[in-house]
Formats: C-alpha cells, sequence, structure tokens
C-alpha cells in the first residue's frame, strides 16, 4: 500500500511513525559517538564528545518535529468514506495542519474547485475565522485573484457544499486564467492552489 503524503489520508499517521523512527536514529547517533570516544579514550572529554554533542540539535529539532504530530491524528476511515462519494470531479486535499504564530487550524479535508476552496474543521481546539482569512490572504497574495476560502464546522453542510461544487464544476472554473509556475510547469491552476495550501501546512 503506497504510503501517505502530505495532502492525502492517512498523512499523519504515516508522519507520526517516519518521524519516531528519525528521531530514534537522531537520539543513536550522538549516543553511539560519545561511547566510541569514551572507550578508545577513556574520558569523555574528546573531540567525538564534542560531535556527539553537535549531533544533538538535529535530534532536538527531529524531536520537536515528533512531538508536533504526536498530537494531531489522521481523520478515521469512517469519515473518510462518508467524504469520498462526494468528491467526485474535485481536487481535495486531507489532513491540513495550517499553521501561523497566532493560530493553527486542523482541517479535516479541502476541496478546490476555480475560484472557491472550502474545507471541513472538527477540530474544537483550531481558530477557523482566523485560519480562513490566513488562508485566503496567502493564496491571494500568491497570485490567486478572486479566491474564496470557506471553513465549516458542520459535515452535513459541507457534504452538500461538495455536491453543489461538483455539480457545477465546470461553471466554477469557466474562464479563470493563470500564470503557471516555474517549479511546477505542468500542474493546472487548481493544482498550484493545492500546492500552497500544503505549503503553509505542518
Amino acid at each position: 500500500m503506497k504510503k501517505a503524503t502530505k495532502g492525502e489520508y492517512g498523512y499523519f499517521a504515516n508522519e507520526r511513525k517516519r518521524r519516531l523512527i528519525l528521531t530514534l536514529l537522531f537520539a543513536a547517533i550522538p549516543a553511539v559517538i560519545f561511547i566510541v570516544g569514551f572507550v578508545v579514550t577513556g574520558t569523555g572529554k574528546n573531540l567525538l564528545s564534542v560531535a556527539a554533542l553537535v549531533m544533538v540539535i538535529p535530534f532536538a529539532m527531529s524531536f520537536t518535529g515528533f512531538v508536533t504530530v504526536l498530537t494531531k491524528k489522521s481523520i478515521s476511515k469512517e469519515e473518510y468514506e462518508t467524504i469520498l462519494p462526494h468528491t467526485e470531479g474535485l481536487l481535495m486535499a486531507y489532513e491540513l495542519y495550517v499553521t501561523h504564530e497566532k493560530a493553527s487550524t486542523f482541517i479535516d479535508a479541502a476541496a478546490i474547485c476555480g475560484n472557491n476552496v472550502i474545507g471541513l474543521v472538527t477540530d474544537k481546539k483550531g481558530d477557523p475565522a482566523f485560519t480562513r482569512e490566513y488562508m485566503e490572504k496567502t493564496l491571494r497574495g500568491a497570485g490567486f485573484s478572486g479566491i474564496s476560502v470557506k471553513l465549516m464546522t458542520d459535515t452535513g453542510k459541507f457534504l452538500e457544499r461538495l455536491d453543489g461544487m461538483a455539480a457545477h464544476a465546470d461553471s466554477l472554473r469557466e474562464g479563470l486564467k493563470y500564470k503557471p509556475d516555474a517549479r511546477y510547469p505542468d500542474y493546472s491552476r487548481e493544482e498550484l492552489i493545492w500546492v500552497t495550501l500544503l505549503e503553509i501546512s505542518f
């Protein structure tokens, strides 16, 4: 089974495992270096001890990232399967933890169609109002003029909105132009919006 990457269902479940392995590896490396230095020289005052101390920095950074993903869970299979039938023809992103120094919000799922981005937020700890403004400002700053972001907390209304977007997808996309990104020359406008959302998400 393909491992989920950022923006896909199951991302945080996979990311927790990946970051745990990296954190353990970064913890083991300085420990081994220090032990080898101590065994060889008979003292902790040696160059290998200095190298081990320096290697604590990547461990600390990795540990911080691991703690962050540890507090976030992937959406349940049931929730994913409830949303999936309503997404035909829409570009979707899942499990977006949109981060900002003022507020961060976990978005279960988001749909992109034309100039519209709608997301579902079930996490009570987030700040959908601030995050919506932040997302909209970021997307417009990235050159997507006229973009509208709406974050919803009611699953039923979110599914209804998905159905409406899917039914009118062609008209919502009609006449929209965009400047291709040299980094992603083959991406459509909606795919570039998707990339921008991932860039502001953990």
